[in-house]
């Protein structure tokens, strides 16, 4: 971190910016996509600045490297994700607001820090590429509850009331783009899988509820019905 923690220290990065800047401008000379964990705003904005690093010395881009948790950036670093073509790899259930989250992790960053952490909707609002995960085993995998924690910022039980820093909530249509289209993206696979087209692989599930008909409250009752994979049926449930 820029500045400490309420209990004192800043964490402890793994490089200086000077190593951090050479392998990362190796592996770039050579054709790598690149993806570094970055949690913190110091750790994010090092790993920035060795992706700006690299596509200068070698003259590159479209790597699509990628920031991988993005959970406390600066505002001021927001940009800089669209401008040197880096991918914002978040996870969609990291701001569940349980136990854990409001009673450890907030008071551990500091009301400053928490206020913008986990800020999906800021990263959307700095036309940034987002692309969820789940970081299973540490969270569930299941989609439908990731788009559910994104769009509401609540715990399945509604807690708290109108979520969670509310005010970075994302629409059902966000979520599950950055589920879906921007995943594929990431990984250079658009043209292969991320959206329903002809020639690409028909990857799909059918769900009980259509989430862009019902309150986002109802999200986290919907079940998948059937799960298609390369067009082949790999799970339907007993009462489709």
């Amino acid at each position: 971190m820029f500045e400490p923690y309420p209990g004192g220290g800043n964490g402890i990065p793994n490089w200086t910016q000077e190593e951090l800047d050479r392998a990362v401008a190796a592996y770039d000379k050579a054709g790598w996509q690149v993806m570094l964990h970055a949690i913190g705003d110091r750790g994010i904005d090092m790993a920035l600045t060795a992706f700006e690093h690299a596509a200068r010395a070698n003259g590159t881009s479209g790597r699509r490297h990628r920031v991988e948790h993005v959970e406390v950036p600066r505002a001021a670093d927001l940009p800089r994700f669209k401008a040197d073509g880096v991918v914002a790899s978040t996870q969609a259930m990291f701001p569940y607001p349980n136990q854990n989250h409001l009673g450890v992790y907030v008071p551990t960053l500091g009301p400053e820090r928490a206020h913008r952490a986990l800020a999906f909707k800021a990263i959307d609002d700095a036309g940034a590429v987002q692309s969820f995960g789940s970081d299973w085993p540490v969270f569930t995998a299941e989609v439908v509850r990731g788009i559910a924690c994104a769009v509401t910022r609540t715990t399945v039980e509604g807690t708290p009331p109108g979520g969670w820093e509310p005010s970075q909530r994302l629409t059902v249509e966000a979520a599950l783009r950055h589920f879906t289209r921007d995943a594929a993206f990431a990984e250079h696979a658009e043209d292969e899988k991320g959206t329903l087209a002809p020639g690409k692989v028909a990857d799909f599930v059918v769900l009980s509820q259509d989430l862009f008909a019902i309150p986002p409250e109802r999200i986290k009752d919907t079940k998948v019905l059937l799960t298609v994979l390369g067009g082949q049926d790999t799970w339907r449930a007993k009462e489709f």
